[in-house]
């Protein structure tokens, strides 16, 4: 369905197992040469191998923790010098620190807001700049949650950034809208992925969860890769600073 054939698509937080290696996979799959980042040297490693198998022509791969804006800088630099240019950015990068927020510690205040919101900011920053200075334009889509508006004990920090995704993807779009850079945020509900993986040990916490969930279950990280093709895709073309819920009706929810 998709086609990104001649396309450079930048990914962070793209290993292990989540959404960015999953979006990473597709759009390798759909034609496109691919960078991607995580914090892990020998995650990031492997994840390329897993993209691309023997096909590593494609691929860009570098450790980088885009909590720190050199390193965020050093990464977009380096996908534009390996390919040239880069069309679409993919900010996925993400942690979180579940727990009472009595307990939440500066550290932790850093680190989610760090990771989840100004490493999101820079990264656009600097993709933007190079493809307005390009003059074909581009997009970026930046990985929101549910939690920007839904409201869940103990993730009061992780929520407010969330949340400040939302909001930003509106303001970068209309400041970028006469460049032809696209901003669009999607904003998955319950995804299995690596940063959940404790809170759900418990298979009764999993058995509430789809008890909640109109649809009954949880989502995949496929359904969210599916969601960001599709607003990097020029079927997206006339949609720029919308937040879309990937979430089984989660949001309808409320308690």
């Amino acid at each position: 369905m998709f086609d990104f054939t001649g396309k450079v698509a930048a990914v962070t937080g793209a290993s292990g197992i989540g959404i960015g290696i999953e979006t990473a996979k597709h759009f390798f799959a759909a034609g496109a040469r691919i960078g991607i980042c995580s914090r892990s040297q020998e995650r990031i490693f492997q994840a390329a191998r897993e993209i691309g198998g023997e096909d590593q022509s494609r691929i860009f791969a570098m450790p980088a923790d885009t909590s720190v804006v050199k390193d965020t800088e050093a990464f977009i630099g380096g996908v534009i010098r390996r390919f040239d240019h880069i069309d679409i950015l993919i900010n996925n990068a993400g942690v979180q620190f579940p727990g009472p927020s009595v307990e939440f510690t500066e550290e932790h205040w850093d680190s989610t807001v760090d990771t989840n919101l100004k490493g999101y900011f820079f990264a656009a920053r600097y993709a933007a700049k190079e493809m307005a200075a390009r003059g074909k334009g581009g997009c970026i889509i930046n990985i929101g949650s549910v939690n920007a508006v839904t409201v869940v004990a103990g993730q009061a920090v992780y929520a407010a950034a969330k949340a400040g995704i939302s909001q930003m993807t509106k303001s970068l779009a209309r400041e970028w809208g006469r460049d032809g850079i696209r901003v669009n945020c999607v904003a998955p509900g319950s995804i299995p992925t690596l940063i959940n993986k404790d809170i759900y040990r418990d298979p009764a916490v999993e058995r509430a969860m789809c008890e909640k969930i109109p649809m009954g279950r949880r989502g995949t990280t496929k359904e969210i890769a599916d969601a960001v093709l599709y607003l990097a895709s020029d079927y997206a073309s006339y949609i720029t600073g919308q937040t879309l819920f990937v979430d089984g009706g989660l949001t309808l929810v409320h308690g």
